[in-house]
């Protein structure tokens, strides 16, 4: 079974603000989660609107554009927000992500086994003995996030 999301992460008064000006769906996490699955069509209105000034400003994370580092710039002020990515099919795969708070960047773009562990506990997710952040806030339930 795969999974592949790519999704911003954060508190839900956070993440909700960005749905709200987005009209954007949110998925509810616990601990007061919430992520907003970034789809194609969000990602394009979010380039129309936006007219993104730099680059895409990460080779190594594949849906990192510049739409999504603007959004989490603008949206991280007095709080943090990660982006998230994932691609795993049978086991094997990447994961990787960005941590902004206060408007920039708090953790650099990475890759790699336990990166979205590293970033959720960033944003404050605890976790129970034998689990790990991204059980606890339930993330294998979403598998695929819908271009």
């Amino acid at each position: 079974m795969g999974h592949s999301i790519k999704a911003v992460i954060g508190k839900r008064t956070d993440v909700q603000k960005i749905s709200e000006d987005w009209l954007c769906k949110v998925i509810e996490l616990p601990q007061d989660f919430c992520m907003v699955p970034l789809k194609i069509k969000l990602l394009e209105d979010m380039e129309e609107l936006l007219e993104p000034s730099c680059e895409d400003p990460c080779s190594e994370l594949d849906g990192f554009y510049r739409t999504v580092k603007e959004i989490l710039e603008q949206y991280s002020f007095r709080t943090k927000l990660a982006y998230i990515e994932t691609d795993y099919f049978g086991g094997v795969g990447t994961q990787g992500g960005v941590l902004y708070e206060n408007g920039r960047e708090a953790c650099h773009p990475r890759v790699g086994e336990g990166t979205i562990n590293i970033l959720l506990k960033e944003l404050g997710a605890w976790h129970r003995p034998g689990t790990d952040e991204f059980d606890s806030l339930e993330l294998g339930k979403y598998r695929h996030i819908d271009e």
